[in-house]
Parts: structure tokens; C-alpha cells; sequence
């Protein structure tokens, strides 16, 4: 009998190392990641911890578009690492595994993964290597935004001169945070379509954020708690909280653009490529977004 406790015992302790190792995996990833991150986003940080003047908005402004790149590779090791165990990577990993083993090979619309499927905490190399495959659709995809935000940052400052021009304040604020908003979903759908039209990309954002609105209240808030602490305590939230915050950030955003990614896979009529998005066997066809060719260059 006591031998028999022993062997039921020995599969409960298995279960608990497995789940303590990932866990452990996925704070190393999360940790190390976002370190990197610093190094891809240096403009931004260097501004957020050293110019805490409202007045060189433009400053801030060409450091987030210098910025881009470094937050779109992050993205990109959060949607395929496998040590942070997430329900979209596993599908994934399973969906191209049923490709390989049937001889098929994903569309080169969609960008193969970023991160090696045997890699358990590495990140440094799959980091880099996702920053010089995204930079320049980056950089290309930030900077409209940026010349938007620059643009309605001075209208505002002109519009508190006047008597009347607290009106305006709301309205401009709203179309800020929704550029911001658009701009986060924008990479994600970057990362997912590396060769998409970078205005087609750019409207599919802003519609994404739009339709689920709600998420940018999160997204906001994370945020500006991260922000916060930076200047705070500058060194310690960003080498502790760097990683944290961008992968809740990336979560929401990769959620708003769900939808898009569910339509593109059932616009394919590929069986592989929709058992990757999870998407259901039947389902509402009816869609707002673009068609799939803008998405397959």
C-alpha cells in the first residue's frame, strides 16, 4: 500500500515541477526580454527618465518613432517564444507542425515564427534578429502617426489661447489616445503581416482599436502606472517592470486585433491556417476589414 502512495504520489510531483519550471521560464523570457527591449527602445526610455518636460513634445514624439522597432521585436518574441506557454503560440506550434508533417509550408503572407520552436529561455539572438526584420516597416509604420500627433499636440496648445478653446481639449485628447492605441495594434498586425501596406495597416488599426475601445482604457493605464514609476524610481522599474507591463500591453492589444486575424484566416480558406487563429467552423462571415490581398504583397 505505502508503495502504491509512492507511485501516486511521484506523477502529482511531476505535475508541480513542470508547472514551477514553466513558470520560472516565462518570468526569465518576460525579465530578459524586456531588458532587451531598453536596448531597442533607448530614445523613448532616455526621454521618458531624463526630459520630463511637457513643452519638447517633439522630442518624446522622435524617440517613440525611433522606438518602434524595439517594441515591435518584443511583440514578436511574446507571439512565439515557448517558454511563455500562451494558448495562441501552442496552437501555432501545432498548427505548422501538422503542416511540416504533411508537406505543406506556411503562406509567405504570414510571417514564419520569430523564435525557434526548441527554445526554452533564450531570447537575446530571436530578439535582434525580429528587430532587423521589422525596422524599417516600423519606422515607416510610427512616423504618419508621430506627424498626426505632432499636429494635433500644437492645435491644442493654440486652441487653450483662446476663450473658447477648452472645447477642443477633449475631442483632441480622445483622438490622441486612440492614435497611441492604434499605433500598439498597428505593430501587432506588423508582426503578423511583415509584407502588408503600411496604410492598410494603419486604418485595420485604428479600426481595431475603435471596435474594442474598452481595452484601451487598460492599455492606457498600464501605461501611464509604467511611466509613472520611471520617473520614480527610474532603474528599478525598468529593469523589474519593463518586460511585465509590455506583455499585459501586448495581451490587449493582441487581443483587439483577434478579430482581424480570425478574418484573414477564414478569407484564406486554408483548414491549416485557420485551426492556427482558432477559428471556428462556422462563424459570422461578415466584415468591416480589408481584403486579403492588401495583406499579401
Amino acid at each position: 500500500m505505502a508503495g502504491n502512495d509512492g507511485d501516486q504520489g511521484r506523477p502529482a510531483k511531476g505535475y508541480a515541477m513542470r508547472a514551477l519550471l514553466g513558470i520560472t521560464n516565462s518570468v526569465a523570457v518576460v525579465l530578459g526580454a524586456g531588458c532587451c527591449s531598453l536596448l531597442g527602445m533607448l530614445p523613448l526610455a532616455a526621454v521618458l527618465i531624463f526630459l520630463r518636460d511637457p513643452q519638447y513634445f517633439p522630442t518624446y514624439l522622435v524617440a517613440a518613432v525611433l522606438s518602434a522597432p524595439g517594441l515591435a521585436a518584443l511583440f514578436a518574441i511574446y507571439r512565439d517564444h515557448p517558454g511563455l506557454s500562451s494558448s495562441s503560440a501552442r496552437a501555432r506550434r501545432q498548427a505548422l507542425d501538422s503542416m511540416t508533417e504533411r508537406g505543406h509550408a506556411l503562406p509567405d503572407w504570414i510571417a514564419k515564427p520569430y523564435v525557434d520552436s526548441g527554445t526554452v529561455y533564450g531570447f537575446f539572438c530571436a530578439y535582434w534578429r525580429a528587430y532587423k526584420v521589422l525596422a524599417l516597416k516600423s519606422w515607416a509604420t510610427w512616423l504618419p502617426l508621430g506627424l498626426i500627433a505632432f499636429a494635433l499636440i500644437y492645435d491644442l496648445q493654440i486652441a487653450l489661447q483662446l476663450s473658447w478653446g477648452q472645447l477642443l481639449f477633449l475631442p483632441i485628447l480622445v483622438c490622441l489616445l486612440l492614435l497611441l492605441q492604434a499605433g500598439l495594434v498597428s505593430l501587432v498586425l506588423l508582426v503578423e503581416y511583415p509584407r502588408a501596406r503600411i496604410r492598410k495597416v494603419l486604418i485595420n488599426g485604428l479600426l481595431l482599436s475603435v471596435r474594442r475601445w474598452y481595452m484601451l482604457v487598460l492599455s492606457l493605464a498600464v501605461l501611464a502606472g509604467y511611466a509613472w514609476g520611471l520617473m520614480r524610481s527610474p532603474i528599478l522599474v525598468a529593469l523589474l517592470a519593463t518586460g511585465l507591463i509590455w506583455y499585459l500591453v501586448w495581451a490587449a492589444v493582441r487581443w483587439q486585433a483577434d478579430p482581424f486575424f480570425r478574418q484573414m484566416a477564414r478569407e484564406s480558406k486554408d483548414p491549416d491556417i485557420q485551426a492556427m487563429y482558432g477559428l471556428p467552423e462556422a462563424g459570422a462571415k461578415g466584415s468591416s476589414f480589408t481584403a486579403l490581398q492588401d495583406y499579401r504583397q
